[in-house]
């Protein structure tokens, strides 16, 4: 099973960074959107992310170059009709979702595999809605795409074994660090951990415990610290298990453990104080604060990473 040429259906943030990675490791690829102006921005976004890897040193200006080559751009659907695997970025909607796979399904090629980017939905129920569950896998990328090495691959319950295999070969050899999710399992690996963290920060913060400020900087001067070489599991055994134990036998209890959203999270949405998009969430973002923080978190990714490459 090769995956020569490439699809990526909705060009918004996730989808240009997908294609990006691809278009790195060598791939053609055609991004696909219904509104041009999303695509003419997608473009750009490639560029200055290309730009960033080569001011870093990551990339040199011949492979950036190269790279922005084997990406096109279209609003015309059929023009991903000869690809072998389509990665499908479109919005956290069931409808829209059915509809774009409704529409796949006359144009795509039998044995092409789709690949789902979804971060919360089933595997198996997106699955059901096509004409090919055997073929059908998730592809979980994390934000910015184009950065972050982890891409999970979820299996579902009728996907062939071959595609696991051929998903996980294709991501390594674009760079990225893939890992297979064997369950089906909502939120995955990765938004398991992040909500469990956040859901106990926010329970911090909402019992006064600490300012929002010190809660993460816990996080970041510690934890964050430590994870960079072990994850919590492993760090588990550098601690001695019989030591954890004894702690989660009086902790656990204590910990929060509400099957509902938090108040303090939903009086922020309900407030309209949504994070960067609206200028304020936990933190005060007007002024321009929220683009210096993106770029700044950018720049600190691109660090960490030169730096686990050079460790490697």
């Amino acid at each position: 099973m090769r995956f020569d040429k490439i699809a990526v259906v909705g060009a918004g943030i996730m989808g240009h960074g997908i294609a990006q990675i691809m278009a790195q490791g060598g791939k053609k690829v055609v991004l696909n959107d219904i509104n041009q102006e999303i695509l003419d921005k997608a473009k750009s976004k490639v560029a200055e992310s290309l730009k960033m890897l080569v001011d870093n040193g990551m990339l040199d200006k011949t492979q950036a170059d190269t790279a922005a080559d084997m990406i096109s751009y279209t609003t015309d659907l059929d023009k991903i009709a000869d690809a072998d695997l389509v990665f499908e970025v479109v919005p956290e909607k069931m409808p829209i979702k059915e509809s774009i796979f409704g529409r796949l399904a006359g144009i795509c090629k039998k044995d092409a595999v789709w690949a789902t980017n979804t971060s919360g939905i089933p595997i198996n129920t997106l699955a059901a809605l096509t004409d090919r569950p055997e073929l059908f896998v998730g592809a979980h990328f994390f934000q910015p795409a184009h950065l972050v090495p982890l891409v999970e691959v979820i299996q579902g319950d009728k996907t062939k074994p071959e595609v696991i295999t051929a998903m996980l070969e294709l991501l390594r050899a674009v760079g990225k660090s893939p890992v297979h999710v064997k369950i089906d399992i909502p939120g995955f690996i990765g938004n398991r951990l992040q909500h469990a963290i956040a859901r106990e920060a926010m329970s911090l913060l909402q019992k006064g415990v600490a300012s929002a400020e010190d809660i993460d900087l816990v996080v970041k001067d510690s934890l964050a610290i430590r994870m960079v070489f072990t994850g919590p599991i492993q760090q588990r055994d550098f601690n001695g298990l019989d030591t954890h134990l004894s702690i989660t036998e009086y902790l656990y209890k204590d910990l929060e453990n509400s099957t509902e959203p938090l108040a303090i999270l939903k009086d922020k949405v309900q407030m309209g104080d949504l994070g960067l998009k609206t200028g304020k969430g936990f933190y005060d973002w007007s002024g321009g604060l929220a683009a210096q923080a993106t770029a700044e978190k950018n720049q600190q990714l691109i660090e960490i990473i030169k730096f686990l490459k050079n460790r490697a």
